[in-house]
């Protein structure tokens, strides 16, 4: 999975910032490393700061403006030192994932058909709209209990076996169990992530998974899933689902999907010596009720490269 990212040079500290203003610019730079400029619903949205309505927002914005290091073009916010075709550039990756959600809705019709998955949803850089031509549809999991293990196996045979192994369609990196939805490790990132979780199967599951992650409002206090934009959601339970998940009514399925994790975790054991123990077991996550694979640490990725952004302008973490 091929990653676009975009680093800056530094820029001269400015000074007499506001609480306000701090903020604005800290939200911006998170979407900078993606070249992403926000509207005024999504910079509030993703705004740490607590108690402030979006009105309330809006006229502080028009009244004070958004501080020095930021600037407005075309209704949208970003940092100062881009230029306002950055603003061209959020549409073009907006067309590129416009066609990907084509393709993700194909895909999404194939894996709800596989036994025991109970949602399906779109993560990564398509559910912010954030593509390049590079990008992948990254999709998110959520199977019956004690059974992921069985859910991943076969679905990441078929990859392998019908579509050859290619991901651009069909990247399964993600997968959690129904009763097991809230997540004990968190930061930006992860809030980030789950904020941004786009459904396309089983929108209720959606709704539960955010109730049971209500944490990322530590970090977006305003944070409100109906202001950002949502594809259409499928509904329906699969026949042919059903029909599939009968073998495993006699077959001793909980021992399979036991085997199965322990496997994975030789796996990447083997594949991957060069992480300790514990790194490893964050970047591949192997349990009975989670399996979460980003081979290149694309998460501390982010996190370092967004700490690089706050001290170019002068700025900590909180």
């Amino acid at each position: 999975m091929q990653k676009e990212f975009v680093t800056t040079t530094p820029t001269i500290q400015k000074k007499g910032r506001t609480a306000l203003e701090k903020a604005i610019l800290r939200t911006l730079l998170y979407y900078d490393i993606w070249e992403y400029p926000l509207t005024t619903k999504e910079l509030h949205c993703f705004l740490p700061v607590n108690g402030l309505d979006y009105d309330r927002f809006c006229e502080m914005i028009q009244r004070e403006g958004p501080g020095a290091d930021v600037q407005q073009s075309d209704g949208y916010f970003f940092v100062s030192k881009r230029s306002p075709e950055i603003v061209e550039s959020r549409r073009q990756r907006e067309d590129n994932a416009a066609r990907l959600w084509r393709f993700a809705r194909l895909s999404m019709h194939v894996i709800k058909r596989f036994p025991f998955v109970r949602g399906v949803f779109v993560s990564g850089d398509l559910s912010k709209n954030a593509t390049t031509a590079e990008s992948d549809v990254d999709f998110f999991l959520v199977t019956s209990p004690r059974r992921v293990w069985i859910s991943r196996t076969l679905l990441i045979l078929f990859k392998k076996l019908f579509l050859f192994n290619r991901k651009k369609y069909f990247c399964l990196n993600n997968f959690t169990a129904q009763d097991h939805l809230g997540l004990d490790e968190q930061n930006l990132f992860l809030a980030t992530e789950i904020a941004h979780l786009k459904p396309l199967f089983n929108s209720s599951l959606h709704r539960e998974y955010l109730q049971k992650n209500q944490w990322i409002k530590k970090f977006f206090p305003n944070f409100d899933d109906s202001a950002l934009a949502r594809p259409p959601v499928n509904e329906r339970p699969s026949i042919v689902q059903r029909v599939f998940e009968l073998p495993f009514l006699v077959f001793p399925s909980e021992w399979l999907d036991r085997f199965l994790m322990e496997r994975m975790q030789r796996v990447w054991a083997t594949r991957y010596p060069r992480f300790d123990e514990q790194t490893r077991h964050r970047i591949f996550r192997s349990t009975r009720a989670e399996s979460r694979a980003y081979a290149g640490n694309y998460q501390d990725r982010i996190l370092q490269l967004y700490r690089t952004k706050l001290g170019e302008f002068n700025l900590d973490e909180s």
